[in-house]
Parts: structure tokens; sequence; C-alpha cells
């Protein structure tokens, strides 16, 4: 089973909304969610100490 995340600028909804597709799978579905290739968007900085510290923020509020 896959479970996607369609929120957030990047999801193109028309109503801004917390959204998720639950998949079902087989193993021999031929389906995959994985990028065929790479984003051309890149992230500044460490992407793990990103997280990190977004995590760290929210635990504080």
């Amino acid at each position: 089973m896959n479970v996607l995340s369609a929120s957030g600028p990047g999801s193109e909804q028309s109503v801004p909304h917390l959204h998720f597709h639950v998949a079902p799978r087989w193993s021999d579905d031929a389906f995959s969610t994985w990028p065929a290739r790479r984003s051309r968007h890149r992230m500044a900085g460490d992407p793990v100490a990103r997280l990190a510290d977004a995590m760290a923020a929210a635990r504080v509020r």
C-alpha cells in the first residue's frame, strides 16, 4: 500500500486542504510512485538539518 500526500502549495488544489491518496499495491502491478528522473529543484543547505530544525521548532510550539 502507498499513502501519498497531495497537500500544500505544489498540489494544484483549488481549495487548500489536507489530502491523501491510499493506493493498494500488488507485487505485479507495474506501478511506480518513484520519479523517473531527478527533479530540477534543488534545496539550499543540508536538507536533513533543515528537516531536523523544522521538527524541533514545531515541537517547541
